[in-house]
């Protein structure tokens, strides 16, 4: 049987789809990306917000006209489980995330005439991201309860990957050739601390793989970062990328947000890591229109990020999301105060992101090679500047000699925009064959 796919939201939940599709795999279905050849679709959908709750609707209604049978995994399905069968009936299985250890069972279901074997198995996945890349999530859920987050309401209390579990995962990663490795969870810097380890515990075993030209950490809550982690970054292999979301710099606005550390705390981080780490590249993600944000916290928000020049910076308007603290707040902001501060942010840091690529002109960086883009002639590849994920930006690569997916070379940059640079190769490091 055929199976199709439509994969939504974050990194994280597309390593669930990822154990989802190997098991698929296992019990005899075969993945496609075309509704109009499979016998079955599966939408592993996002709940985070209302943009992707939105998303995920869309893609569930698009799907139901070609009358296959449609499954609906992920968040939204566990959030909104009820709501989504009253209102959805055309759809055929509704799999939480709470159903994964049972999915052969709730297909069953569905598949009356089939018998699933096994379980979803971590160390089993089918890769969906480009070649020779790959995600290592190292825990799921959260404890943080910040109060504009549903996250710990939908995955649960923080929970990390047992390490031994890690190991035989970044065995098979490298096995498989995967030369980009990315970790991620919704707090990293907590890993191992549930269960007698520390994130340093982790970052050993992966500088052991001497397979992963790239090693990327995501999701790094600034408060849990402390100088022996940055000590340790310091004086590795890891790749000098971090990821801080900060959220914001008002006192005041990050206490009502439930989060932990102060802006001077934060600044100090941001300081301590460009002192002690060659070359750190920082990404940050910041909240505009949050309840209580008045005119002097957003100065104080938008003067801190033209201070501290970060790499690279997402912005969002704050989406009041229900069974969390902050949908109850008292001085919501209204919603056009909210674009004009997002627009704001935004205009100050496409100024930030152009004068930084504008200085790397001339500097080089050694790159991974994962495609070939036929239709504007470049090569797409991975470096210390960008995260996997396309929102940063990316390094349009070109060379004078063909490159296979997986060469590792070293190029120049030559020119840039706003939020990309391009780059000539001037030295091949490395072939795969």
């Amino acid at each position: 049987m055929n199976i199709g796919v439509i994969s939504l939201g974050c990194a994280k939940n597309q390593v669930d789809l990822e154990e989802i599709l190997s098991y698929l795999k296992r019990n005899g279905f075969e993945i496609t990306s075309d509704p109009n050849l499979s016998d079955a679709i599966i939408i592993n959908t996002c709940g985070f917000i209302d943009e992707a709750k939105k998303e995920s609707i869309r893609a569930i209604l698009d799907m139901i006209p070609y009358n296959k049978p449609i499954i609906v995994t992920g968040c939204l399905a566990t959030r909104y489980l009820d709501e989504l069968k009253k209102e959805l009936p055309e759809v055929a299985l509704f799999i939480p995330i709470e159903d994964y250890p049972h999915f052969g069972e709730r297909l069953e279901e569905l598949f009356k005439d089939k018998k699933f074997s096994g379980q979803i198995d971590p160390t089993k996945r089918v890769f969906i991201s480009p070649r020779k890349e790959a995600y290592l999530r190292i825990s799921d859920g959260c404890n943080n309860f910040c109060t504009f987050c549903a996250i710990p309401y939908i995955r649960g209390r923080f929970k990390s990957v047992p390490l031994e579990v890690l190991k035989q995962e970044l065995d098979i990663l490298e096995k498989e050739g995967i030369r980009s490795l990315t970790v991620i969870s919704q707090d990293t810097s907590m890993y191992g601390k549930d269960i007698g380890l520390t994130l340093k515990d982790l970052l050993k075993e992966i500088n052991k793989h001497k397979g992963f030209d790239f090693v990327k950490l995501m999701y790094l809550y600034p408060d849990e970062v402390d100088d022996e982690i940055i000590d340790y970054f310091a004086n590795t292999n890891i790749t000098p990328y971090f990821d801080l979301p900060v959220q914001h710099f008002s006192d005041k606005v990050l206490k009502k947000m439930g989060r932990r550390g102060t802006r001077e705390d934060i600044i100090n981080l941001i300081h301590k890591f460009r002192s002690k780490v060659k070359d750190a590249v920082i990404r940050t993600t910041v909240m505009v229109g949050f309840p209580y944000e008045e005119e002097e916290d957003f100065k104080i928000l938008l003067d801190d990020i033209k201070e501290l020049q970060f790499d690279h910076l997402g912005c969002f308007t704050y989406s009041r999301e229900e069974g969390t603290p902050g949908a109850k707040f008292h001085n919501q902001v209204l919603e056009e105060v909210k674009q004009e501060r997002y627009k704001a942010v935004m205009k100050e840091q496409k100024k930030i992101s152009y004068r930084l690529n504008k200085k790397r002109i001339g500097k080089e960086y050694k790159c991974l090679v994962t495609d070939f883009d036929e239709k504007n002639l470049y090569y797409n590849c991975i470096n210390d500047l960008y995260a996997p994920d396309d929102i940063d930006g990316k390094m349009h690569l070109y060379s004078k000699v063909p490159l296979n997916y997986g060469d590792l070379v070293l190029a120049k940059v030559v020119n840039c925009s706003i939020y990309d640079v391009d780059a000539e190769v001037i030295e091949v490091i490395r072939q795969e064959r």
